[in-house]
């Protein structure tokens, strides 16, 4: 009777531990999803190549833009050449969408901005933070090598970023 209440009480604990675990946190998380151009992109599409990952709520748009311009044209100019060995891509988490944000995405297809992922279903929400840019950084087989939040970006960040970079490359 023993050993039965054992293996019972080892079994749950088992189902409990690999339940509660975290998926691979030291790996970039799967998704798939479309940016606003309806170009479709994938966690496996985008390996191969070191990916910068930044994203943040909608109603952090703003920071995110400018934040994410901001980091994006420092790498192209110190990486120069080899900036298009790099993956960067910047996602809006869009599952609290409205009518006035999709006319937005809509009429802003004809613009030239910057690509911009739309989770429209949060499978990159986990871990974002309200008021600042959640930005991972992994290598070319996807692994995390750097995980950051800011509200603004300074230039030692920056250096930070492009130093990772330049080893990947």
């Amino acid at each position: 009777m023993n050993d039965v209440f054992f293996v019972q009480r080892r079994w749950l604990l088992i189902v409990l531990v690999s339940f509660f675990a975290p998926l691979n946190a030291d790996s970039i998380p799967q998704f798939q999803m479309k940016d606003q151009y309806g170009q479709s992109y994938s966690d496996t599409s985008v390996k191969g190549k070191p990916i910068v990952l930044m994203g943040c709520f909608l109603r952090d748009v703003e920071i995110c833009r400018k934040q994410g311009r901001k980091l994006y044209w420092k790498m192209q100019n110190l990486l120069w050449k080899e900036s298009n060995k790099v993956n960067f891509l910047m996602y809006l988490d869009l599952k609290e969408s409205n009518k006035i944000v999709e006319e937005y995405i809509e009429e802003s297809k004809h613009k030239q901005y910057e690509t911009i992922l739309l989770d429209r279903k949060g499978q990159l929400t986990n871990g974002l933070t309200r008021g600042e840019v959640y930005i991972r950084i992994y290598n070319k087989s996807g692994k995390l090598l750097s995980s950051i939040y800011k509200s603004e970006i300074e230039e030692t960040l920056i250096q930070e970023v492009y130093e990772i970079l330049k080893k990947e490359i």
